[in-house]
């Protein structure tokens, strides 16, 4: 009997929730270019199989040069078949080794460490990129979001407990200090109030790597240099996933490039407490195409999709479900990809 195996690479290019996020960080690289052109910044990612990252990179800035870093020795075959720019190169090793003796310190980079998850050795990658970037430079970390207390302590049912289980007390505790001790890095320290039982639920253990990352990116910026948070998102595409993005700038600058975000990127937060989501529906291009001439509203609340539709899209007793998620339309429809099927 064939037994299935669960794939590798996740196809992250044909999942809307993931193309939305990409789009946005396109989004916020133009507003960038608004200010400063682009053409002399270097881009660097983890592409995975597919470089979709860099192949929307490459079309929007075709004059960027692109660096992908890959440690899979035939996922690098793989990306050498995709390569979609020739201002594009891949190196065979590991961030860690690219960061130590390949980074662009010359140029101002753009930089998308898209982790699996955070660990200990992520941190010090996002540090030591912060350390040797020029101000100017752009950095987006991604990594998992799912709290692992529920599958550690074996935690039954739907409900998270409002309280730590007398029995699973030690276990939480050895969790806790992973994270509140054991992943601090030099320069850093993780105040212990933010790993709180609750903090650790589903909804809350975004906000503790958001609250571990900015650390990281704020310690590492060193006078004249300064760390301008620009967007902080959690989404979900069979798993959750957050990114926070930010701008490397000088401390002179700030003030002008907050107003310069607040005034032409409608997806500019600098606040890190608030994690904007996305969680878009499953439409179909009728519906789609149906939609289109109500939009943009002004209330974005959902309410005025679901009323041309006329109907629930999350089914019987989904009121309020169906309405977040037409809500989410409404919000990122320009961003929203289309999916096309071929047939031979």
């Amino acid at each position: 009997m064939s037994r299935l195996s669960e794939a590798r690479h996740p196809a992250y290019h044909l999942r809307p929730n993931k193309a939305v996020d990409r789009f946005i960080f396109l989004e916020i690289l133009r507003t960038l270019e608004l200010r400063t052109p682009l053409h002399r910044h270097v881009y660097v990612g983890l592409g995975g199989p597919f470089l979709e990252d860099f192949r929307l990179v490459s079309q929007h800035f075709p004059r960027m040069k692109l660096m992908c870093v890959e440690v899979d020795q035939e996922t690098c075959k793989r990306q050498q078949f995709h390569i979609c720019s020739s201002k594009m190169k891949c190196f065979p090793i590991t961030l860690g080794s690219f960061i130590a003796t390949r980074f662009p310190s010359d140029q101002p980079v753009i930089v998308w460490a898209d982790y699996t998850d955070l660990t200990r050795e992520c941190l010090g990658e996002v540090a030591d990129i912060v350390r040797k970037a020029l101000p100017g430079s752009l950095i987006r970390a991604t990594v998992r979001a799912e709290s692992p207390v529920p599958r550690r302590l074996h935690l039954s049912g739907f409900r998270y407990p409002p309280s730590v289980p007398p029995k699973k007390k030690p276990d939480f505790e050895n969790i806790r200090h992973s994270y509140s001790t054991d992943m601090a890095i030099d320069g850093v320290v993780f105040p212990s109030e933010w790993f709180g039982w609750g903090d650790f639920s589903l909804d809350g253990f975004p906000r503790i790597l958001a609250r571990m990352i900015r650390a990281v990116l704020e310690g590492s910026c060193t006078h004249p240099k300064k760390f301008l948070p620009l967007h902080t998102v959690k989404y979900s595409d069979g798993t959750i996933m957050l990114s926070i993005t930010g701008l490397i700038c000088l401390e002179a600058d700030y003030d002008l490039l907050v107003q310069h975000f607040r005034d032409h990127c409608d997806y500019f937060s600098e606040d890190f407490e608030k994690i904007n989501e996305i969680d878009v529906p499953s439409l179909t291009t009728k519906e789609r195409l149906h939609l289109d001439r109500i939009l943009p509203t002004q209330s974005s609340d959902g309410k005025a999709a679901i009323k041309r539709l006329g109907y629930l899209i999350e089914g019987d007793g989904s009121k309020e479900a169906s309405r977040r998620k037409m809500e989410q339309y409404e919000k990122f429809y320009r961003l929203y990809p289309y999916f096309g099927k071929v047939v031979p």
